[in-house]
């Protein structure tokens, strides 16, 4: 089935990340061209070759009203998921509908969970024999005593995933996806195809990213993706710059609520935009840690296969564009011969510049700034240096105002996954 052919249809949003928290704070520093992207606070990263990221600030798990029992076992990526959860939910008016819990359903992606030196340091210190060295039989016969019984579940990205469902009380399908970028768009296209097969009544889905931790530094560096000249002349992430360097990590959430178009007007609320058109590709590049060009432009136009759409139709592309040498040269590759026949009308614009690489939040948070756009009717800069010689299709730079109607969005894993959203003016 087409997705036209019963809308799905976006009546909840919400976000955070290094720019603000909720959609007018973050479009605000977004379109006076701020970037989130600073150097690494929270640990000393000066042993690691990339010391830059962009970290939420100013979110408390007071504020959220979650319990310091509950705490214990959370973390950033939590209380991001719980805020853009809660704010999905209550934009949507499901937190007033008369709709069964059983048939609101939850999908999310997300990324890895570390601990914490400081979780295991009591134990640790208890198990020490006299000459500082870590006594096993000591740790097993008391130590062990001092870690929190509930520790062991703090390592499991789906117990965050759990809460935030008790909290909101739903009760109906849901799943967790990981670890990448195309983990977030899975969920969102999951939430989207178990509303066209009446499953449920209305979704929350979208994706959260990790938290930054010496231990996410070092899988992003050992991946290759992340940008280790520190030269802070020019911005940090640089996406289709000449000069680009690689991407930095990010911090960031985005739900989306997603309901039918006819649940919607039977609720009297009110459609943020429609969900068109999705697919997924899978062809690793040899020499990069990502997709191939080919399966970029497979998920594009498969996209546009299931929206019933042309590329002329494409008002504008929201790209991956992390910053990387060969992820944006693919990217590049795979936008010139999909919009061949249109590509000097083609605008780009790319958020990891501003946000960074929020992983498994990129998609979901990528369509909420969509959204904006298309209320807006403005195209926000993207922050970057000079753009790649290559590059046929205009990189917006600079606010551009235009008559949006139709947008794809683009995002990749690091091992060879691509997949591509299309969302369209709600009218």
């Amino acid at each position: 089935m087409s997705l036209t052919d019963n809308r799905v249809v976006i009546t909840g949003a919400g976000i955070v990340c290094s720019l603000g928290i909720g959609r007018d704070e973050v479009w605000d520093a977004l379109l006076s061209g701020k970037t989130g992207i600073s150097s690494i606070k929270g640990f000393d990263p000066s042993g690691f070759e990339c010391k830059s990221a962009a970290q939420v600030k100013d979110l408390n798990p007071r504020d959220l009203g979650i319990h310091p029992r509950d705490s214990r076992i959370m973390d950033t990526h939590s209380y991001m998921l719980m805020k853009c959860a809660r704010d999905a939910f209550s934009q949507a008016g499901l937190d007033k509908a008369s709709i069964p819990k059983e048939d609101i359903g939850f999908f999310a992606g997300m990324g890895m969970v570390d601990y914490k030196a400081e979780d295991l340091l009591p134990s640790v210190l208890k198990s020490l024999n006299s000459s500082g060295s870590l006594n096993y039989d000591m740790f097993y016969t008391d130590g062990y005593r001092e870690i929190y019984p509930l520790w062991p579940l703090s390592m499991l990205n789906n117990i965050s995933f759990c809460q935030v469902a008790i909290s909101l009380d739903m009760r109906g399908e849901n799943t967790v996806f990981s670890p990448h970028a195309d983990s977030g768009a899975q969920a969102i296209a999951e939430g989207v195809q178990t509303l066209l097969d009446s499953r449920a009544q209305a979704v929350l889905s979208g994706g959260v990213s990790e938290k930054i931790s010496p231990f996410s530094l070092v899988r992003g560096l050992l991946s290759g993706i992340l940008n280790t000249s520190n030269d802070l002349t020019e911005p940090v992430c640089r996406p289709f710059a000449a000069g680009r360097n690689g991407t930095v990590l990010g911090e960031g959430c985005g739900i989306l609520t997603l309901e039918s178009h006819q649940s919607a007007v039977e609720r009297g609320m009110q459609c943020l935009a429609s969900a068109t058109g999705y697919n997924f590709a899978f062809e690793s590049d040899e020499k990069f840690p990502g997709p191939s060009a080919r399966a970029l432009g497979n998920a594009m136009q498969g996209a546009l296969n299931s929206a019933g759409l042309k590329p002329s139709d494409i008002d504008l592309i929201i790209a991956h564009g992390d910053g990387t040498i060969s992820g944006d040269k693919n990217e590049i590759l795979a936008i010139h011969k999909i919009f061949a026949d249109c590509i000097d009308k083609v605008n780009v614009f790319s958020s990891k510049g501003a946000l960074g690489h929020l992983l498994a939040g990129a998609p979901a948070v990528d369509i909420i700034l969509g959204i904006s756009m298309l209320d807006s009717g403005i195209v926000p800069p993207t922050i970057t240096s000079s753009p790649d010689s290559s590059i046929l299709f205009n990189l917006v730079r600079k606010p551009l105002r235009m008559n949006l109607q139709k947008i794809l969005i683009n995002c990749q894993s690091c091992e060879g996954q691509a997949a591509s959203i299309i969302i369209e003016a709600a009218g």
